[in-house]
């Protein structure tokens, strides 16, 4: 085989071997790429359970507090829960101002 024939071969080897990388970097970034929109779905239908789970539990503080509890019975109530954390709840429940009224007409 002349020295023309050998670097050809030579040639074809190398790019056979860098496809062969080129290939396995691409299947490796999709896999990862999968991964990463499978982590970051869990996590955005995590967060919308947990606002689910919140505004219940700042519905009911609502129905409490209409109730004539203060955020401390209401605390008290729910099993020594913070005050902090039932004020912070209480924020998030729907006002009587922002419930849609029907139209009379």
């Amino acid at each position: 085989m002349g020295n023309q024939a050998a670097r050809q071969t030579a040639r074809r080897r190398v790019s056979e071997a860098l496809a062969i990388k080129q290939r396995r970097r691409a299947e490796r970034e999709k896999r990862l790429s999968e991964a990463a929109v499978s982590v970051l779905t869990a996590l955005a239908e995590r967060d919308e359970a947990i606002a689910a789970k919140e505004l219940a539990a700042a519905t009911a503080i609502a129905r409490m507090a209409a109730d004539g509890l203060s955020v401390t019975e209401v605390a008290d109530w729910c099993g020594g829960l913070g005050a902090r954390e039932v004020g912070r709840l209480a924020k998030l429940a729907p006002s009587a101002d922002s419930t849609p009224r029907a139209s009379v007409g």
